[in-house]
């Protein structure tokens, strides 16, 4: 039976995903288990970008042992509609659980992965107004990615990533609307999850130690 979370929630950056795999929730560890593919589809690519740009500006690398991971709701079956702008109670009491986390930890930058994750997250945060998952198109993802990249006196910065739709048949229309015409979008978010993360130096829990 999959954890409900793994990694510690007082490291600076957490990633939340979408929800349990049904098929293999029985034979996996926890979220994003590194051993199902849709963690390497969605955030490997990501973070190879992320890492090659910490290192060649700041000679650091990001500490990937510790990071909070969880999934914005357990059991997919809970999910809302994708035009059901109020959410059944286990889907808010699990956005409420985030809620009181973020609230006790603050981490610095929160992960988000698809267009529900990113509203749970944003709900966990008061943002309003509330919106239904199906208003998150890609394109609105990477309006919102390059507004919540610029400095902002925000507790926590929470940034929007593609979730299925970067990995599937239709890939290729998913990097132009999220980041422009003939861009990689894995090339553009991991950059600038890095340039972010190069504001937080002095947080030891996001950096592999020296020499370590």
């Amino acid at each position: 039976m999959m954890s409900e979370s793994v990694g510690s929630p007082s490291c600076r950056l957490w990633l939340l995903g979408d929800s349990n795999p049904a098929r293999w929730q029985n034979d996996i560890a926890s979220p994003l288990d590194p051993r199902h593919p849709a963690r390497h589809s969605i955030w490997t690519p990501v973070l190879d970008y992320a890492q090659d740009r910490l290192y060649r500006k700041s000679g650091l690398r990001l500490d990937t042992s510790l990071l909070y991971i969880r999934n914005a709701v357990a059991n997919p079956a809970l999910k809302p509609k994708n035009d059901q702008p109020n959410w059944p109670e286990p889907v808010l009491h699990s956005v409420g659980d985030l809620a009181s986390l973020l609230q006790q930890f603050t981490p610095v930058v929160l992960i988000s992965f698809g267009s529900f994750a990113f509203e749970a997250a944003r709900r966990a945060c008061h943002e309003q107004p509330a919106r239904c998952v199906r208003y998150w198109t890609t394109s609105r993802l990477g309006d919102e990615f390059r507004l919540r990249s610029v400095p902002s006196p925000r507790a926590s910065i929470v940034l929007p990533l593609l979730h299925a739709s970067i990995a599937r048949r239709h890939f290729l229309k998913s990097h132009t609307a999220f980041s422009g015409k003939g861009a990689n979008y894995f090339e553009t978010t991991g950059h600038a999850v890095a340039d972010i993360l190069l504001r937080y130096r002095q947080e030891p829990s996001l950096w592999v130690p020296r020499g370590g």
